[in-house]
Formats: structure tokens, C-alpha cells, sequence
């Protein structure tokens, strides 16, 4: 949960310039070496936050400096790490009161505890600093974030339930195209909704069926959100291609909402394709409000000259129709260097384009993250 949740404003203009920073620590380009799900690599099967020993091996075996990993001689009934993310952005708008110099510090603790050999429970929680500096004035947000608190039962390998706190499941698992997408059609409602969910998975298909409802840290009360939704997705071959199909509706005082997409995740060697598509309609409660629709989509390809050095360009975009019509999208390049387990540099540019509704924009940011391995 979010305190000092007000300045929303400044949030969601500070969330805007550290999204792609935020998005190339996770590592859905691993389809490229035939790693087809997450479950391999990390202790819940949605990806993200913390590694499996396992996990761990290959995270270092991608490091420019590796070193010899000796596995435990049991398995531990508790992970955790620590993770210090430190960013810098600037923002040079055709305006020049729009532009903006930002930073921001987070702080990040995972921990998760084994109480049995099929049960555990996890959370991720920490303080997110940030700073933006713009000739209109200065503004800053301090916020303590509960973005995972989760119970998981796991009777058997490719079977796990979980309730909790969390992000909800997508088809590529990365912050990026949901923070972009949510700022466009749901920007007063929650990234960490509470949710019961269940995986599926073996070598060929993943299937992830949940319901949610608000996660109370809502800017307006109208916008806290209760429903369900599939994410589902078949290897069409040899482990280097996955396709699928994502689908969500929900209900909140203000509105009902209906999502369908697709999406893939191709990996040929050195480099790969990342994209996820989505139309959503949203029709208002109240009678004279009128419906809308957005088309949003999100494609990452990506080259890893090697196994430390990972090179992409992002394209993504959403169109609005109904009230307040407009054509948003972006192109940033990035590059990450994974110097060590515990260090990586991500370097990124990108340009915004709105049509008609205002001036384009262009960020150029740098971030370090330092983590802890344990």
C-alpha cells in the first residue's frame, strides 16, 4: 500500500520517465536460450523478484564477472535479497516548461519463507524516493510500497496457488507495457491489486486463471476495480516460441471494463521478439458518460551481442477513441550491462509522441540497480 498518496500528478510524471529502466531488469528474452516459462529460474511461477538456486547460476553465468556458485547443501526454508535501484532522467519537451530533471532511489526487500515443503509466503516491500525539478517548480514524493504479500500452495510440480497482493499475470511478465498501458485507461487505479490465482504450466502450454479486487491504494474510490481474467499460451516450437491470448473484465463504481489480446515471446539465439496487443472497452455507469475504447500495443525486439550485454528497442503505443480521442505512442533504445550478480547499468533514450493533444517529448535516463544475493 501507498502512503502520501497525494501529488498524483507528479507520480504518475515521475512513473512515466523510470518505466523503461524499470522493465529490462526483468528478463522474458530468455526465450532466446530455450527458457520457454519462469518457473525455471524464480521461486513463483508469474517471474519477477526472487531466484531459485538454480536461478541464481544462470543469473551469474550472464555476468561479465562470473564466479563459482556452490549451491546449498539443503534446500533453504528462507531466500531474500535487497535491492537498491538509483535513477537519473531528463526530460526535454517542445515546451520548455514541460521539461523535467528527475532521480529517484528505491529501496527493495524480497524475502520468501518455506513453512512446508509445499507452502510458503512472500513479500516485497520497500520506500521509493523521488525528485522532479521542472522552471514551474520543484515537487517530491516519498512512498512506501507493498508490491507483493503473497500465500502459495504448490501440491506439485507445474501446479501452484496463490492469494495476495500482487501484479496481476500477463503474457510477458514485464512492468513496462502494463504502467504504460494503465497511465492511458486506468490511471486512479491500483498496480497491485489483491487476487487469487492458479498456474499451470509444463513444456508446451502455460494457462493462468485469477480474480481480483482492489488493492485500497486507489487514488478514487470510484476506480477500485473487482474482477477476473485468463492469461494462456502454447510453445509452437522447440522452446524458442511462445503465443498466446490474455483476457480481463472487471466492475468499479465508475465503470465496467473488458479486455482481450495476444501475445508472443520469440527467441532465436542472439536475439528475439517481445509483443503484446490489447483492445479494451470501457463503458461508464453513469448514463450521459460516453464509452471509449483503447488499442494498446507493445513490441520489444532485442540483441544480446552477449550474455552480459543486452541491446533493445522498444516501440510501443495506445489509441483512444470516444472522449478525449488520441494516438499516444513511443520508440526507445536501450542497452544493459549485467557488470556482476549484484550490479547492472541500464542506459535507455525515448521519444513520446501524442497527437494533437500536446508537444513531443524526449527522456534520456540512466539507472543502476544493486542487489544483494542470498
Amino acid at each position: 500500500m501507498r502512503v502520501n498518496g497525494t501529488r498524483v500528478l507528479s507520480v504518475l510524471l515521475l512513473s512515466l520517465l523510470l518505466v523503461p529502466s524499470s522493465s529490462t531488469f526483468a528478463l522474458p528474452t530468455m526465450i532466446r536460450i530455450g527458457y520457454n516459462n519462469c518457473a525455471a529460474c524464480h521461486v513463483t511461477p508469474q517471474g519477477g523478484g526472487l531466484l531459485t538456486p538454480y536461478g541464481k547460476g544462470i543469473d551469474t553465468a550472464q555476468s561479465l564477472q562470473r564466479r563459482e556458485i556452490t549451491p546449498p547443501g539443503e534446500p533453504r526454508r528462507s531466500l531474500y535479497d535487497v535491492r537498491f535501484v538509483l535513477g537519473a532522467s531528463r526530460m526535454q519537451s517542445e515546451v520548455a516548461a514541460n521539461s523535467m530533471t528527475s532521480s529517484n532511489v528505491r529501496m527493495m526487500l524480497r524475502n520468501m519463507v518455506m513453512l512446508s515443503s509445499h507452502t510458503a509466503v512472500s513479500y516485497q516491500a520497500g520506500m521509493d524516493t523521488a525528485v522532479s525539478k521542472k522552471p514551474a517548480g520543484n515537487a517530491g514524493t516519498a512512498d512506501f510500497v507493498v508490491s507483493k504479500a503473497l500465500f502459495e500452495y504448490r501440491p506439485k510440480e507445474g501446479v501452484a496457488f496463490q492469494v495476495g497482493r500482487d501484479a496481476l499475470p500477463t503474457g510477458l511478465g514485464l512492468p513496462d507495457p502494463q504502467t504504460f498501458w494503465r497511465r492511458q485507461n486506468d490511471p486512479l487505479g491500483t498496480a497491485y491489486p489483491f487476487q487469487a490465482k492458479a498456474f499451470f504450466w509444463t513444456s508446451r502450454f502455460e494457462l493462468a486463471p485469477y480474480a481480483f479486487g482492489p488493492g485500497f491504494d486507489e487514488t478514487d474510490r470510484a476506480a477500485r476495480q473487482h474482477g477476473g481474467g485468463l492469461v494462456g499460451g502454447v510453445d509452437v516450437w522447440k522452446q524458442r516460441a511462445v503465443i498466446g491470448m490474455t483476457a480481463r473484465t472487471s466492475e468499479s463504481p465508475a465503470f465496467d471494463r473488458r479486455s482481450v489480446g495476444a501475445y508472443a515471446r520469440l527467441g532465436f539465439g542472439r536475439w528475439g521478439i517481445l509483443g503484446e496487443h490489447d483492445m479494451t472497452s470501457r463503458a461508464g455507469r453513469v448514463p450521459v458518460a460516453a464509452p471509449s475504447e483503447y488499442v494498446a500495443g507493445f513490441t520489444q525486439f532485442f540483441v544480446a551481442p552477449r550474455e552480459w550485454f543486452v541491446t533493445s528497442l522498444l516501440v510501443d503505443d495506445v489509441v483512444t477513441s470516444g472522449p478525449g480521442s488520441k494516438h499516444q505512442y513511443r520508440v526507445a533504445p536501450s542497452a544493459q550491462l549485467r557488470i556482476s550478480d549484484n550490479v547492472t547499468f541500464v542506459l535507455s533514450t525515448r521519444d513520446e509522441f501524442i497527437t494533437g493533444l500536446a508537444a513531443n517529448s524526449r527522456t534520456y535516463s540512466m539507472t543502476v540497480a544493486v542487489k544483494s544475493v542470498r
